[in-house]
């Protein structure tokens, strides 16, 4: 014969937890009772300590941004001057300046953007010294001065990824020494004939002031009037009297005073 099981009957007819007809183990059902009321009272607790716990967070302050700073001076650049002879040589010193790079990748980030920025200046050197004399890099410093002014001013910005830098140039014209060279005897007689003007005109300067006191009235035998604001005001000088006359010793006539006659002798 083969068993049967029997029929659990309908959900409706089971016995309630905890009932004398419950098969289930009653420390099951006393540990789900525990554990939802567990869940009750750390529900309420972790309400309540919400603020309390808001106020100890540890919050960060956002960080400064640190400006860092570097200036290079690579080699000057060689740009053609008017006629395609000789040429000018213009120096310049970058400063750069960045608030994103960090501090040991900062020589890493200048060297990589060096070359974009000499190339950027070559360029504005090369159009505007085409148009300028070879002896005269003034005008030349004086144009590319506008130019970073007007057309293309700093800084310059240059970015790689979040990384920002800034470019700052400063520029300085030199000559040929092949110019030089040729100006150097030109200098030297103007610079001598600036020195001959310059004695010639302290020499006419001082015969003017000598020709000037020669030509004041002298004051010859009378005191000089007192100056109002000297010291002969306050201490004012009396006339000189005139020496004493000399005693003549006894049985000795006296000396007659200049102008005097003279007694006849007996």
């Amino acid at each position: 014969m083969t068993a049967v099981p029997e029929d659990p009957g309908p959900a409706d007819h089971r016995p309630a937890p905890g009932t004398p007809g419950d098969r289930r183990p009653r420390w099951r059902v006393r540990a789900r009772a525990l554990g939802e009321a567990a869940r009750l009272r750390t529900r309420r607790f972790w309400d309540g300590a919400q603020p309390t716990l808001r106020q100890l967070w540890w919050t960060e302050e956002p960080e400064t941004p640190v400006s860092t700073v570097d200036r290079r001076a690579p080699e000057p650049l060689v740009v053609p001057a008017q006629g395609q002879v000789y040429v000018f040589l213009v120096r310049a010193t970058y400063t750069w300046s960045s608030e994103t790079a960090r501090p040991e990748l900062f020589g890493w980030y200048v060297d990589y953007f060096q070359a974009q920025a000499t190339q950027r200046l070559h360029r504005l050197a090369v159009r505007h010294a085409v148009e300028v004399p070879p002896h005269r890099p003034r005008d030349l410093h004086a144009a590319l001065t506008a130019a970073l002014t007007e057309d293309d001013p700093p800084p310059w910005t240059y970015a790689r990824g979040e990384v920002t830098f800034a470019c700052e140039p400063d520029v300085t014209v030199h000559l040929d020494e092949r110019v030089r060279r040729l100006l150097q005897p030109y200098w030297e007689q103007r610079i001598a004939l600036e020195c001959e003007r310059d004695l010639a005109r302290r020499r006419a300067e001082f015969a003017e002031e000598r020709d000037r006191r020669d030509r004041e009235p002298e004051a010859t035998g009378a005191r000089q009037a007192p100056d109002a604001n000297g010291p002969a005001d306050l201490f004012p000088l009396e006339p000189l009297l005139p020496p004493p006359a000399s005693r003549p010793a006894p049985g000795q006539r006296p000396r007659p005073r200049p102008g005097e006659p003279q007694p006849p002798a007996i």
